[in-house]
Parts: structure tokens; sequence; C-alpha cells
């Protein structure tokens, strides 16, 4: 009678990338999920569902090789393409909390965040453009990353320029890379309703 602790669906389970993309593959798997534009118009992309299941399957078994599981904290630092949703998607594919920090952001801020939510992965790019401009995305992660409250362990790295960037041995891996590795294949992480 003094429980006032609401909970939703309680006994309930799913996972929101299945409901967002599985669900779709039998009767729309070949129509269209994303419209992707580039900072330059010219550069666009039609992705399927049955595209994105298999670029978010991909996503999600190279968050699980660099040790990422159910109830992880991975912070996207990231610009506006494809693979953002892809990080997105794949965080929730294996049950992973997601933290998107603007890609606008300083290192500091960037640092501050990545305290404040406990984060040991992040997904960046080289850089991110807009108009002419270079946003150097990975210089900010390095940069936020001297902050000595963070905790990260690994950073990958969504080749968008091929700008020059640094790497730290063993912490930094070329998404595009692990990509090529790994399965387009993921089974879901059944979650709780009240699940983060």
């Amino acid at each position: 009678e003094d429980d006032l602790h609401i909970r939703w669906y309680e006994d309930g389970t799913l996972n929101a990338c299945v409901n967002c993309v599985d669900r779709h593959l039998e009767k729309r798997g070949d129509q269209t999920a994303i419209i992707f534009e580039g900072d330059d118009p010219a550069v666009s992309r039609h992705i399927t569902y049955r595209e994105l299941h298999g670029e978010v399957c991909r996503f999600a078994n190279v968050l699980k090789s660099r040790g990422a599981k159910k109830g992880d904290r991975i912070t996207l630092y990231m610009p506006m393409v494809p693979e953002a949703v892809y990080a997105m998607l794949a965080c929730a594919r294996i049950g992973a909390i997601h933290s998107v920090v603007f890609g606008g952001f300083s290192p500091e801020a960037l640092a501050g965040r990545l305290v404040d939510c406990d984060s040991h992965i992040v997904i960046t790019a080289d850089e991110g453009l807009r108009g002419a401009k270079r946003i150097p995305l990975k210089d900010n992660v390095d940069k936020a990353l001297e902050h000595p409250g963070t905790t990260v362990s690994s950073v990958i790295v969504v080749r968008v320029t091929d700008g020059d960037v640094g790497f730290t041995e063993g912490r930094d891996v070329w998404y595009q890379d692990e990509a090529a590795k790994v399965s387009t294949d993921c089974p879901a992480e059944e979650m709780k309703a009240e699940d983060p």
C-alpha cells in the first residue's frame, strides 16, 4: 500500500532494435528505411531494411568484439552519417546503453559526459564535415581522454574523410577494418521493459 513505485509492463520483454528493424524484414525488407543526404548534396544513399539489419548486426558484433555487453555505457561522438544510426541500433540490439554527444561539443564537454556516464567505449569518426570545414572528431576524443576521470578502454573510429588521425595502439580501431571481420547476423538481447 505504501509502495508508490510504478512499474511498467513488469513481466514484459522486448528489444528496441528488433522493433525498429527486424519486424519489418519479412514484408518491407527491400523498402527504404533510411534516406541519407551527406553534407555534399550529391552524396546520398537509400538504405533498405535488409541492408540496415545487416549493418546494425555487423556493428553490434564489432561492439561485442571490443568487449561490450548488456548494461555497458557507450558514447557516440559522431557526424550525421548512417554509421551513427547503425551504432545506436547496435547498442540497443546488444542491450548496451548509448549516450549521444553532439559532435560540435569541445573535448572538455565530451570528457565531462564520458565521466558522468562512466563510458568504456567511444564511437567516433576521423573527422566530420560542415560545409568546407573539417571537424576533428577523433582529435577531440583524444584530448577528452586525457582527462583523469575517463575510463574509456576502446575507441572505434569510422572512416568518413580519410583524415590523418593519431591512434593509440590497443585502444583505437578503424570501424571498417573490424566490420570486415564479423558476421552480419547478431541475435538481439532480450530486455526487460524497465531496463535502461
